[in-house]
């Protein structure tokens, strides 16, 4: 489970509001590791997709590997000399993106004036 650098900079104390409710930044995190984690949901969802475009996992755990770990797996590219080698991985991310950047206005429109003079001295 990955989330966005804003989300990165929060504490699991800090609170956030959608649907009506407002919760810990924590629970929301817990929620979808769960999510992400359970083997009734996500996993059997993804397993499930993947076996209708014809993609043969072993079983359950192996698309719960998938989304943890990573499956070995070759990819060949088009114009590439060979077979390249590596992990192939769902990545799941929360994101929460402001409506309004977050800006770091000096304490006084003079603070950067001041700043430039004491650094010519």
């Amino acid at each position: 489970m990955e989330y966005n650098y804003y989300l990165q900079n929060c504490s699991n104390d800090d609170v956030i509001q959608f649907s009506n409710a407002i919760h810990k930044v924590g629970q929301l995190k817990t929620a979808m590791k769960l999510a992400v984690n359970n083997q009734d949901n996500l996993p059997c969802t993804l397993y499930s997709a993947l076996h209708k475009q014809g993609f043969k996992l072993e079983d359950l755990a192996a698309t719960q590997k998938l989304l943890i770990d990573g499956l070995d797996a070759e990819i060949l590219k088009i114009g590439a000399k060979g077979w390249q080698k590596g992990k192939i991985r769902v990545r799941v991310t929360l994101e929460f993106e402001p409506d309004e950047p977050e800006t770091n206005e000096p304490e006084s429109p003079l603070d950067d004036l001041r700043r430039m003079m004491n650094e010519n001295s």
